[in-house]
């Protein structure tokens, strides 16, 4: 059965039918309403259904729960890892692809540089690193978004000086934990 077919939370016939939370709780307490579901609380929580279970043994079917049944709502640790940067793209002001020539991208005067993330960011910082230097110090930041806390995706307009030729890459934060993207070679010789 998949998970969204968990039925709704019932109604206890005495107070006495609802199991007990069992042991000490890792994570938050949390009372069951009316509609609830097994997997709607896993979704609220970003939990999942088998996290839950398994720190509440008195929920024996996941199909009867009760309205009113307090349960555990495990503390899941997220890795740093879950936040990643999806996409790193260089598009025309129309919102056109810029081509790649020998794994270069080929800049045109104004580009949006376009990047995606796993999850919204709070900061995202875009770099260029003049090709032939070895030393990130010579990165000079080309631009800052702050986007909106419901996509995970951040852009900006850049003014490319003739002659650019080096490595875009973006560094993204959300509170304590930063990304970094690959580098990305790019000229403008036009």
């Amino acid at each position: 059965m998949g998970d969204n077919k968990y039925m709704n939370a019932m109604a206890p016939t005495a107070r006495e039918h609802i199991p007990c939370l069992t042991g000490h709780c890792q994570g938050q307490l949390y009372t069951i309403q009316a509609g609830d579901t097994l997997f709607f609380i896993a979704s609220r929580f970003g939990v999942s259904v088998q996290q839950i279970r398994a720190v509440n043994p008195q929920i024996i079917n996941p199909n009867l729960i009760y309205i009113g049944q307090m349960i555990c709502i495990p503390t899941v640790p997220q890795p740093d890892a879950q936040l990643r940067v999806l996409s790193l793209r260089f598009l025309t002001e129309t919102g056109q692809q810029l081509p790649t020539v020998e794994g270069t991208v080929q800049l045109t005067a104004r580009v949006i540089v376009r990047a995606t993330f796993t999850r919204p960011v709070s900061r995202a910082f875009f770099f260029l690193e003049p090709t032939g230097t070895e030393a990130c110090e010579l990165a000079r930041l080309i631009g800052v978004d702050c986007p909106s806390a419901v996509t995970g995706v951040a852009e900006i307009l850049w003014q490319v000086p003739l002659g650019t030729l080096g490595r875009v890459y973006v560094v993204a934060c959300i509170d304590s934990i930063c990304t970094k993207s690959d580098e990305v070679l790019v000229i403008r010789n036009d």
